[in-house]
Protein backbone atom coordinates (compact mmCIF):
# COMPACT_ATOMS: atom_id res chain seq x y z
CA UNK A 1 0.00 0.00 0.00
CA UNK A 2 2.88 2.51 1.15
CA UNK A 3 4.56 1.69 -2.53
CA UNK A 4 1.81 2.58 -4.73
CA UNK A 5 1.10 5.74 -2.51
CA UNK A 6 4.24 6.75 -3.79
CA UNK A 7 3.93 5.64 -7.59
CA UNK A 8 0.63 7.60 -6.99
CA UNK A 9 2.65 11.03 -5.54
CA UNK A 10 5.00 10.61 -7.90
CA UNK A 11 2.28 10.80 -11.06
CA UNK A 12 0.97 13.74 -9.71
CA UNK A 13 4.60 15.45 -9.10
CA UNK A 14 5.10 13.99 -12.67
CA UNK A 15 2.17 15.82 -14.35
CA UNK A 16 2.34 18.50 -12.18
CA UNK A 17 5.93 18.85 -13.77
CA UNK A 18 4.81 18.23 -17.00
CA UNK A 19 1.71 20.78 -16.59
CA UNK A 20 4.24 23.78 -15.82
CA UNK A 21 6.62 22.74 -18.86
CA UNK A 22 3.69 22.72 -21.21
CA UNK A 23 2.13 25.59 -20.36
CA UNK A 24 5.21 27.67 -20.95
CA UNK A 25 5.47 25.92 -24.76
CA UNK A 26 1.56 24.44 -25.45
CA UNK A 27 -1.25 25.37 -23.00
CA UNK A 28 -2.99 22.84 -25.35
CA UNK A 29 -0.98 20.02 -24.68
CA UNK A 30 -0.62 20.87 -21.15
CA UNK A 31 -4.85 20.34 -20.59
CA UNK A 32 -4.63 17.04 -22.49
CA UNK A 33 -2.05 16.03 -19.88
CA UNK A 34 -3.69 17.03 -17.10
CA UNK A 35 -6.44 15.11 -17.82
CA UNK A 36 -5.10 12.24 -18.32
CA UNK A 37 -3.08 13.28 -15.27
CA UNK A 38 -6.31 12.62 -13.64
CA UNK A 39 -7.36 9.60 -15.38
CA UNK A 40 -4.23 8.00 -14.17
CA UNK A 41 -4.86 9.47 -10.64
CA UNK A 42 -8.24 7.77 -10.87
CA UNK A 43 -7.23 4.52 -11.73
CA UNK A 44 -4.32 4.86 -9.58
CA UNK A 45 -7.29 5.57 -6.83
CA UNK A 46 -9.00 2.45 -8.14
CA UNK A 47 -6.21 0.10 -8.10
CA UNK A 48 -5.42 0.88 -4.88
CA UNK A 49 -9.04 0.81 -3.96
CA UNK A 50 -8.29 -3.16 -5.17
CA UNK A 51 -5.16 -3.19 -3.29
CA UNK A 52 -6.98 -2.66 -0.48
CA UNK A 53 -9.48 -5.27 -0.78
CA UNK A 54 -7.05 -7.69 -1.53
CA UNK A 55 -5.50 -6.68 1.81
CA UNK A 56 -8.40 -7.22 3.76
CA UNK A 57 -9.04 -10.92 1.63
CA UNK A 58 -5.91 -11.64 2.16
CA UNK A 59 -6.13 -10.76 5.91
CA UNK A 60 -9.64 -12.73 5.80
CA UNK A 61 -7.95 -16.03 4.22
CA UNK A 62 -4.78 -15.54 6.62
CA UNK A 63 -7.33 -15.55 9.40
CA UNK A 64 -9.35 -18.61 7.59
CA UNK A 65 -6.08 -20.58 7.10
CA UNK A 66 -5.13 -20.41 11.21
CA UNK A 67 -8.54 -21.82 11.83
CA UNK A 68 -8.32 -24.01 8.88
CA UNK A 69 -4.56 -25.28 10.84
CA UNK A 70 -5.90 -25.43 14.23
CA UNK A 71 -8.83 -27.26 13.32
CA UNK A 72 -6.18 -29.46 10.90
CA UNK A 73 -4.15 -30.16 14.01
CA UNK A 74 -7.15 -30.56 16.12
CA UNK A 75 -7.91 -33.31 13.76
CA UNK A 76 -4.96 -34.46 13.89
CA UNK A 77 -4.66 -35.19 17.61
CA UNK A 78 -8.12 -36.91 17.49
CA UNK A 79 -6.68 -38.91 14.41
CA UNK A 80 -3.35 -39.76 16.62
CA UNK A 81 -6.17 -40.67 19.28
CA UNK A 82 -7.94 -42.76 17.97
CA UNK A 83 -4.62 -44.70 16.48
CA UNK A 84 -4.02 -45.04 19.84
CA UNK A 85 -7.10 -46.40 20.99
CA UNK A 86 -7.38 -48.63 17.49
CA UNK A 87 -3.50 -49.95 18.04
CA UNK A 88 -5.22 -50.62 22.26
CA UNK A 89 -8.31 -52.26 20.37
CA UNK A 90 -5.50 -54.12 18.40
CA UNK A 91 -3.83 -56.09 21.32
CA UNK A 92 -6.88 -56.70 23.03
CA UNK A 93 -8.24 -58.13 20.14
CA UNK A 94 -5.09 -60.44 19.50
CA UNK A 95 -5.37 -61.62 23.31
CA UNK A 96 -8.88 -62.31 22.59
CA UNK A 97 -7.69 -64.57 19.60
CA UNK A 98 -5.65 -66.05 21.73
CA UNK A 99 -7.98 -66.73 24.54
CA UNK A 100 -10.46 -67.92 21.81
CA UNK A 101 -7.58 -70.81 20.61
CA UNK A 102 -6.75 -72.09 24.03
CA UNK A 103 -10.37 -72.23 24.67
CA UNK A 104 -11.14 -74.08 21.38
CA UNK A 105 -8.00 -76.57 22.35
CA UNK A 106 -9.50 -77.02 25.52
CA UNK A 107 -12.76 -77.78 23.96
CA UNK A 108 -11.36 -80.64 21.84
CA UNK A 109 -9.89 -82.13 24.65
CA UNK A 110 -12.92 -82.15 26.66
CA UNK A 111 -15.01 -83.62 23.41
CA UNK A 112 -12.05 -86.25 23.20
CA UNK A 113 -13.23 -87.07 26.79
CA UNK A 114 -16.38 -87.25 26.34
CA UNK A 115 -16.03 -89.81 23.46
CA UNK A 116 -13.93 -92.05 25.07
CA UNK A 117 -16.43 -91.95 28.23
CA UNK A 118 -19.21 -92.89 25.99
CA UNK A 119 -17.09 -95.75 24.67
CA UNK A 120 -16.32 -96.98 28.05
CA UNK A 121 -20.26 -96.48 28.83
CA UNK A 122 -20.91 -98.65 25.92
CA UNK A 123 -18.53 -101.36 26.92
CA UNK A 124 -19.90 -100.96 30.37
CA UNK A 125 -23.22 -101.56 29.25
CA UNK A 126 -22.49 -104.44 26.63
CA UNK A 127 -20.40 -106.10 29.72
CA UNK A 128 -23.72 -105.94 31.74
CA UNK A 129 -25.93 -107.32 29.36
CA UNK A 130 -23.38 -110.11 28.87
CA UNK A 131 -23.27 -110.82 32.72
CA UNK A 132 -27.16 -110.46 32.46
CA UNK A 133 -27.86 -112.50 30.08
CA UNK A 134 -24.94 -115.43 31.27
CA UNK A 135 -26.81 -114.99 35.23
CA UNK A 136 -29.86 -115.84 33.04
CA UNK A 137 -28.41 -119.03 31.48
CA UNK A 138 -27.42 -120.03 35.02
CA UNK A 139 -30.72 -119.14 36.28
CA UNK A 140 -32.19 -121.62 34.00
CA UNK A 141 -29.90 -124.25 34.39
CA UNK A 142 -30.27 -124.49 37.93
CA UNK A 143 -33.86 -124.66 38.16
CA UNK A 144 -33.43 -127.18 35.06
CA UNK A 145 -30.70 -129.19 37.65
CA UNK A 146 -33.65 -128.88 40.12
CA UNK A 147 -36.04 -129.72 38.49
CA UNK A 148 -34.09 -132.65 37.60
CA UNK A 149 -33.06 -133.51 40.74
CA UNK A 150 -35.84 -132.93 42.90
CA UNK A 151 -38.19 -136.47 42.88
CA UNK A 152 -41.94 -136.09 41.70
CA UNK A 153 -44.26 -135.72 44.06
CA UNK A 154 -46.49 -138.67 42.20
CA UNK A 155 -43.22 -140.77 42.12
CA UNK A 156 -42.61 -140.30 45.94
CA UNK A 157 -38.87 -140.48 47.81
CA UNK A 158 -36.56 -142.49 45.38
CA UNK A 159 -35.02 -145.25 47.34
CA UNK A 160 -31.42 -146.88 47.00
CA UNK A 161 -31.23 -149.28 44.70
CA UNK A 162 -30.56 -152.22 46.61
CA UNK A 163 -27.89 -155.13 45.28
CA UNK A 164 -26.91 -158.23 46.08
CA UNK A 165 -27.19 -159.23 49.63
CA UNK A 166 -29.08 -155.29 50.24
CA UNK A 167 -25.93 -153.44 49.43
CA UNK A 168 -26.55 -150.11 48.48
CA UNK A 169 -23.20 -148.65 47.51
CA UNK A 170 -19.36 -148.38 48.97
CA UNK A 171 -17.03 -146.27 50.86
CA UNK A 172 -15.13 -144.78 48.05
CA UNK A 173 -12.57 -142.36 50.26
CA UNK A 174 -11.69 -142.19 54.33
CA UNK A 175 -10.44 -138.98 55.84
CA UNK A 176 -8.11 -140.39 58.51
CA UNK A 177 -7.87 -136.88 60.40
CA UNK A 178 -11.60 -135.61 60.26
CA UNK A 179 -13.07 -139.20 60.02
CA UNK A 180 -15.68 -137.96 57.06
CA UNK A 181 -16.54 -141.06 54.61
CA UNK A 182 -16.99 -140.50 50.93
CA UNK A 183 -19.92 -142.75 49.57
CA UNK A 184 -20.12 -143.80 46.08
CA UNK A 185 -23.73 -142.71 46.49
CA UNK A 186 -25.49 -139.14 46.42
CA UNK A 187 -28.80 -137.58 45.75
CA UNK A 188 -28.89 -139.11 42.27
CA UNK A 189 -29.31 -142.62 43.87
CA UNK A 190 -31.80 -141.30 46.62
CA UNK A 191 -29.36 -141.12 49.41
CA UNK A 192 -30.76 -137.81 51.70
CA UNK A 193 -28.85 -136.41 54.87
CA UNK A 194 -29.74 -138.66 57.95
CA UNK A 195 -29.70 -141.77 56.58
CA UNK A 196 -27.67 -144.29 57.97
CA UNK A 197 -26.37 -147.59 56.99
CA UNK A 198 -24.66 -150.69 58.04
CA UNK A 199 -21.47 -150.90 56.67
CA UNK A 200 -19.87 -154.58 56.21
CA UNK A 201 -16.75 -155.90 55.63
CA UNK A 202 -16.05 -159.66 54.17
CA UNK A 203 -19.98 -160.07 55.13
CA UNK A 204 -18.91 -159.50 58.81
CA UNK A 205 -20.19 -155.83 60.60
CA UNK A 206 -17.66 -153.34 61.55
CA UNK A 207 -19.66 -150.99 61.89
CA UNK A 208 -22.70 -148.20 61.55
CA UNK A 209 -22.40 -144.48 59.54
CA UNK A 210 -25.31 -141.24 58.91
CA UNK A 211 -25.86 -139.34 55.98
CA UNK A 212 -24.35 -135.54 57.04
CA UNK A 213 -23.99 -134.16 53.52
CA UNK A 214 -25.25 -134.17 49.90
CA UNK A 215 -22.32 -133.27 47.46
CA UNK A 216 -23.60 -130.54 44.94
CA UNK A 217 -20.92 -130.71 42.38
CA UNK A 218 -21.16 -134.59 41.94
CA UNK A 219 -25.00 -136.30 42.84
CA UNK A 220 -23.66 -139.33 42.98
CA UNK A 221 -21.46 -138.75 45.79
CA UNK A 222 -22.32 -137.97 49.82
CA UNK A 223 -20.49 -137.43 52.82
CA UNK A 224 -20.69 -139.51 56.14
CA UNK A 225 -19.78 -139.81 59.71
CA UNK A 226 -19.37 -142.88 61.92
CA UNK A 227 -22.41 -143.47 64.06
CA UNK A 228 -22.92 -145.18 67.67
CA UNK A 229 -25.53 -147.85 67.79
CA UNK A 230 -26.77 -151.14 69.53
CA UNK A 231 -25.53 -153.68 67.80
CA UNK A 232 -22.55 -152.47 66.21
CA UNK A 233 -19.03 -152.76 67.73
CA UNK A 234 -18.06 -149.48 69.07
CA UNK A 235 -14.88 -147.08 67.34
CA UNK A 236 -14.94 -149.01 64.45
CA UNK A 237 -12.45 -148.49 61.56
CA UNK A 238 -13.90 -148.20 57.95
CA UNK A 239 -11.85 -148.79 54.90
CA UNK A 240 -12.38 -148.13 51.25
CA UNK A 241 -14.41 -150.59 49.30
CA UNK A 242 -16.61 -151.62 52.44
CA UNK A 243 -20.31 -152.33 51.97
CA UNK A 244 -23.24 -150.57 52.82
CA UNK A 245 -26.66 -151.60 53.62
CA UNK A 246 -29.61 -149.91 54.67
CA UNK A 247 -30.43 -149.55 58.12
CA UNK A 248 -33.25 -147.10 58.44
Amino acid sequence: MANLTKIILGLNILAGGAGIFFGITKSGQASELVEKAKTAETKAAKAGGKVTGLENDKKDLTAKFSTANSNAQSLQTQLDQIKGNASGKDSQILGLQADKTALDTELQNIQLQVSQLKAQAELGKQAKDDLDRVQGEKDALEAKLQKLTTPKESEGPKKPPVGAGGKVGKIANVDPNSGSLILNRGSAQGFKIGDQYNVFRNNTLVGRIEVTRLSSANTSLSVAQRAEGLGVPAGAQFQVNDDLIKFK
